[in-house]
């Protein structure tokens, strides 16, 4: 008997011991957050989620991570005492400031051919849009000049073959127009890329759809006119209507 009481006092003891050392509303112990992917490791990854870019252009809003501005730089985008290319140049510097680095975007412009913004030195690839890409970019833009005809089929299927989120599309719309099969051709190969497009004219908007509209409307996209009269004014100080 005398054992057993030993035995028992001893047990009381330790469990007492046990519950002051321990609380029972001590916290869960918390693990680290696992890394995902290659965080951590020297490289810079655009996050799964909430990573896309929203930038504008002209007013048309385009969201994603690899954008293509392809811009028609054809003689009558610079003539007739407009300089409509100026205008547009001024705007893409302003587009590419919502652009992070781990964003991509390419410059097509074209007038019988395309010609590229090439800074890798490899064409046909989209640049990260980093500082120095950005830097690169405003000089690729100083030294392009409006002269020569259009082909606006080759310079977009171009820049439907870099598989942008977004593309967006400026010209004034001068001759030659993309035909119908010229436009099935370019929705087929875009196959849910997003295109929004721009149309420049000296004036109001020509009555009626023009095919500019229409290419946006097949592509899930956008479409404005503006009309580089009143941008001229706009920018031009003591410029009257």
């Amino acid at each position: 008997m005398i054992a057993s009481g030993v035995f028992l006092a001893v047990l009381l003891a330790f469990s007492a011991k046990s519950c002051a050392e321990e609380p029972a509303d001590k916290p869960a112990e918390e693990k680290p957050p696992a890394k995902e992917g290659f965080e951590g490791l020297g490289f810079s990854v655009a996050p799964k989620e909430g990573g896309k870019a929203r930038t504008s252009l002209f007013g048309l809003t385009g969201e994603g991570y690899k954008f293509v501005f392809v811009i028609d730089r054809s003689g009558s985008m610079g003539g007739d005492g407009r300089n409509t290319l100026r205008i547009v140049k001024n705007e893409l510097v302003e587009c590419l400031k919502n652009l992070d680095s781990v964003h991509q975007f390419q410059f097509v412009f074209y007038n019988h051919r395309p010609v590229q913004f090439n800074p890798s030195g490899r064409s046909g690839q989209l640049a990260f849009a980093t500082d120095d890409n950005k830097r690169r970019a405003e000089r690729f833009l100083d030294r392009i000049s409006a002269e020569g005809g259009t082909n606006h089929e080759d310079a977009l299927r171009l820049a439907v073959r870099m598989q942008p989120d977004v593309i967006f599309f400026l010209t004034d719309a001068d001759e030659p127009v993309i035909e119908p099969k010229q436009m099935a051709r370019i929705s087929a190969m875009a196959a849910g890329i997003v295109i929004n497009t721009v149309e420049f004219g000296a004036g109001p908007k020509p009555e009626g759809r023009s095919f500019i509209a229409e290419l946006a409307r097949q592509n899930g996209g956008q479409y404005a006119y503006i009309d580089t009269t009143k941008r001229d004014a706009e920018k031009t100080p003591n410029a009257t209507e």
